[in-house]
């Protein structure tokens, strides 16, 4: 996915937006080196789809440098970026666009004529020239059509750029410090709770990183992953803090207070053991096509949270 983010995508803000001069350059590339495939030598229609691209390209990226035009309105998914590209205008919300329409029409047109020009051995100049008389057809088209558009949408909102920043978590409360001794049976549950609390901070920085190496924003699955750690975390917060404070405070002969310690480490467990789990298989997605263990393993996270909730309420 990251080499998708790299050909079609620039990085800015702290997120990815889709790039139309890549988009672009990319396909004039390839329709340079089809038109091109007829002419020796063999490297021909590398050079020449280079020689076309590289120039789009540039041009492409100084009007990036140098004029704010891309808004935040795709949504990190490449096929339905692509989409809306070349079908949509980006108002207030989506408008499918027959100008746009129209002059992609016009441009397959163009394309598909080369390419029979091609598997029927034509040369690569009648290729090239079915493909720039349809763009002589089709940008005063689009031309006409984004001037008539800008002068209807006049005054009307436009879609900002979103600001992406790594989710806050919720703070939970303090334990409370005792300045009493407690007895060693406390002491001990002092021990374990402190011990898992150190576990589930590594094993929380340790799922965090393997995320943002595996999914990178603004990825819809990149957001579910880290909105159910958010959650994880803020729950074991809660317990840890709930347990400390009865350990400090609560009576130690009370077999309810006992009962309640062990529950709270059973959940501080629960939560390290799901972590733990989720670490384990981001770690091993590294090198996999397919994320399907990854998902079973966050459904379980999300229904363990929603257990203890459901309880805890």
């Amino acid at each position: 996915m990251n080499i998708i983010y790299s050909l079609f995508y620039w990085n800015q803000n702290g997120r990815y937006v889709f790039s139309r001069t890549k988009f672009v350059t990319i396909v004039t590339f390839l329709v340079c080196f089809v038109a091109s495939l007829t002419t020796p030598p063999f490297l021909f229609p590398v050079v020449m789809g280079a020689v076309i691209a590289i120039p789009v390209f540039v041009v492409g990226f100084i009007i990036h440098k140098t004029v704010k035009i891309d808004s935040g309105f795709y949504e990190g998914d490449l096929i339905s970026d692509i989409k809306h590209f070349l079908f949509y205008w980006h108002n207030s919300e989506f408008e499918l666009s027959k100008t746009k329409f129209v002059t992609v029409a016009f441009i397959l047109v163009g394309m598909l004529a080369g390419l029979s020009t091609v598997i029927s051995g034509g040369s690569a100049g009648f290729a090239m020239a079915y493909n720039l008389i349809s763009l002589f057809f089709a940008v005063p088209v689009f031309a006409v059509g984004f001037a008539y558009h800008k002068i209807k949408t006049r005054g009307n909102p436009q879609i900002e750029t979103a600001k992406v920043s790594e989710p806050q978590i919720e703070k939970t409360a303090k334990p409370i410090e005792a300045n009493i001794e407690l007895p060693a049976k406390s002491t001990d549950h002092m021990a374990a709770i402190n011990g898992l609390k150190d576990e589930f901070d590594e094993k929380e920085r340790n799922t965090r990183e393997l995320i943002r190496a595996k999914f990178a924003p603004p990825q819809i699955t990149y957001d579910r992953f880290i909105t159910v750690v958010d959650n994880c975390s803020k729950i074991f917060n809660e317990h840890y803090t709930s347990a400390v404070n009865l350990i400090n405070f609560a009576s130690e002969d009370s077999e309810r207070v006992e009962n309640e310690i062990e529950s709270k480490i059973n959940v501080l467990k629960s939560l390290i053991g799901k972590m733990d789990e989720l670490s384990s298989e981001l770690a091993i997605s590294m090198s996999k096509t397919k994320d399907d263990d990854i998902h079973v393993v966050l459904d379980d996270m999300e229904d363990l949270i929603s257990t203890i909730d459901d309880y805890d309420n």
